[in-house]
Parts: C-alpha cells; sequence; structure tokens
C-alpha cells in the first residue's frame, strides 16, 4: 500500500514523546507510602485499568481520599521526579522533521494537563505544537476518539487516514485511531496488546502501522 505525507500527526506523550516511567513510579511509590499501600509494581497488577488514564485509575488505588492522593502526587511528580523525565531517543529529530516537512504536529494525551505543559518546557521547549490536549481536555479521552476530533476542529482538510497520523505506543493509541478513523501507527511492541490484535488490526484496510523507534519511524516519514 502506498502512503502520502500526512498534513498532521497526532502523538502520545508518556512512553512515546517522553520516557517517563521511572518519573510516573517513583511518584507513585511515594504518594503510596503516604497511604501505608503496597509498592507501585504490586498495586499496577492488582488495580491497574489499562483503558483510564494515571489519575482515572486514583479511584482505583485510593477510594473516597483519590483527589487527595492525586493532588500530592501531581505536586511530588512535577517538584522532585519530573526531572527524570526525557524525550525518547529520536523523538526530537522526528518533531524537526515533521516540521521540516510542514506536518502539523499535535499532543493527544490522558497525562494531567499541567503535568503535560511543564514536561513540554522541560523536554521540547522549542517545539511549536498546533494544540496540546490533556486529561479533562474533553469529556472522554482516549481510547475514545473524542480528543481527536477536539485538536482537530477547524483543520481546513478532511479527518482521513490519508490526512492524520495518531502515533502511540499502547492499545488506548491504536484504538483511539481506528475510532476516529485515522491512520494507527504503533510505537514500539505495543502495551496492554496481544499478538492477535496486532494481527489483526496490522491486517486490516489501512491497517495499523508499526515501527520499533523513532529511528525507522523517522525513515518511512524522511521517504515520503
Amino acid at each position: 500500500m502506498l502512503y502520502q505525507k500526512p498534513k498532521a500527526v497526532l502523538l502520545d506523550w508518556d512512553g512515546t514523546l517522553v520516557d517517563t516511567r521511572q518519573a510516573v513510579g517513583d511518584a507513585m511509590d511515594y504518594v503510596l507510602r503516604l497511604y501505608d499501600k503496597e509498592p507501585w509494581a504490586i498495586v499496577k497488577q492488582k488495580y491497574r485499568d489499562t483503558a483510564k488514564s494515571v489519575k482515572g485509575n486514583f479511584p482505583n488505588y485510593f477510594g473516597a481520599k483519590a483527589d487527595e492522593a492525586f493532588a500530592r502526587y501531581a505536586a511530588y511528580y512535577r517538584d522532585t521526579t519530573m526531572q527524570t523525565a526525557t524525550p525518547m531517543a529520536g523523538a526530537a529529530e522526528f518533531l524537526h522533521l515533521c516540521q521540516k516537512k510542514n506536518i502539523a504536529l499535535y499532543v493527544v494525551s490522558n497525562k494531567e494537563k499541567s503535568l503535560l505543559l511543564a514536561e513540554k518546557e522541560q523536554c521540547f521547549p522549542q517545539v511549536e505544537f498546533v494544540k496540546m490536549l490533556g486529561d479533562g481536555d474533553t469529556r472522554r479521552g482516549k481510547p475514545s476518539p473524542d480528543p481527536v476530533f477536539a485538536a482537530l476542529q477547524g483543520a481546513d482538510y478532511a479527518i482521513t487516514r490519508q490526512n492524520v497520523w495518531q502515533i502511540g505506543d499502547s492499545r488506548q493509541d491504536t484504538d483511539c485511531a481506528f475510532a476516529a478513523g485515522v491512520q494507527a501507527v504503533l510505537l514500539g511492541e505495543g502495551s496492554f496488546m496481544d499478538e492477535r490484535y496486532k494481527s489483526e488490526k496490522s491486517a486490516a484496510p489501512f491497517g495499523m502501522l508499526q515501527f520499533a523507534d523513532f529511528v525507522e519511524l523517522n525513515d518511512f516519514i524522511a521517504r515520503l
């Protein structure tokens, strides 16, 4: 199948553009200790709903104290652990390549908005995104298609697989892309995906594209 240069790319944040695993894990361990909970490695296996954001999972971990616990998590993350968040290898080069090719850049994330914006200034201070959507910017987050349509509202082109690519590392991202009717692009092995899912989505018409990393993706985009 022949692909053309997209007019826009919508990018996930955590695990796609930015490596935040240590930052999230350390902040979760901190707040879990405050409430005498089990460590993050155990809690996420027992209680995490992979279809929800970090914030959306806090009621699973903290019950009625979810809002209080998240406020403590967010403050500690922003003040202490966020400094360990770094751009994924090749991410900055990809963003600059898109700018050079006049491909509009968007962020569509389920991350808490204030943390998303703070991390953007830390990791990509020179990059201009058309819009950055985070948790709460739409009534439903990914895997709903709502954030895609909200991000591209007012675009002067049709929202199609030819024009728009959605890039992410998890099933939330690819399910969102298929629901919105845009090109799903998987970066890496795919969080919360089994091989049957990846095979079926890749084989579908305008099926999911998969790249090991930004190096592979950059090579592909450069040839369009």
